[in-house]
């Protein structure tokens, strides 16, 4: 078939797609409607759960519209050779360490005597249950084609896949709660509890942390653009 022909036939395919296509603004409506009418219900009960309400709204809204996934952070790279969506985790990393930070040291400042274990956030100590869990939830996240972020954001959209995965989600987390004390116990207890600005001091841990994520960074847009050029020289020879 032409080149031309099948152009006409895609474009007018697509053009079946769009009339077909049902407006969402119905839905988009019955939803604020719905998010406002709680918001009000939970402002009866106490006034700081609208706002956890509503940020919790906003940020499925810039999950569902970024596509954030942890498993597309580190697959993409891979399969598509594109970094976007690994440089925006370490991003979200280097401005939640910011935060944490500020957060930490105003703690510090009003408790002189606090050590690493009373400060707010948790602390936890590094070891071999470390590497197994992250193995583990690496595997199960290539299995169910999403991390806890991708999944909740795809059942958001409709999809029906993800309710699997969700179940699987509630079955391991009890299951770890009540082996929780085992792992503590065997692989825990006696691991170090490894706090930076301990070790360093404040300041230069903070430096070594922003440099190690800039390091990260300008490799991973290295990485894309090393490839998106090897790719257009090939598409060059091939023409």
């Amino acid at each position: 078939m032409p080149s031309q022909e099948m152009d006409k036939l895609l474009a007018q395919r697509q053009n079946v797609r769009q009339q077909n296509k049902k407006s969402q603004t119905p839905y988009a409506v019955g939803l604020l409607v719905f998010l406002i009418a709680v918001g009000g219900l939970l402002w009866t009960k106490d006034i700081y759960y609208p706002i956890f309400w509503g940020v919790g709204a906003a940020l499925g809204y810039v999950l569902r519209s970024s596509r954030f996934c942890f498993v597309a952070a580190f697959r993409d790279p891979i399969l598509l050779k594109n970094t976007k969506l690994m440089r925006a985790m370490i991003l979200a990393l280097a401005v939640s360490s910011t935060g944490f930070l500020l957060v930490q040291q105003h703690y510090l400042a009003q408790h002189p005597g606090a050590d690493a274990g009373q400060l707010p956030g948790i602390l936890n100590p590094v070891g071999l249950h470390t590497v197994i869990g992250a193995f583990l939830f690496g595997i199960g996240m290539v299995l169910a084609g999403g991390c806890a972020s991708g999944v909740l954001m795809r059942i958001g959209e409709g999809h029906m896949l993800p309710w699997v995965t969700l179940l699987g989600f509630l079955i391991g987390t009890t299951w770890g709660a009540k082996d929780y004390p085992v792992w503590y116990h065997w692989l825990m207890e006696k691991a170090q509890t490894i706090y930076l600005p301990d070790v360093f001091g404040t300041a230069a841990a903070f430096v070594l942390q922003m440099g190690a994520l800039a390091v990260l960074y300008t490799l991973a847009a290295w990485y894309q653009k090393k490839h998106s050029k090897d790719n257009k020289q090939e598409n060059a020879h091939g023409n």
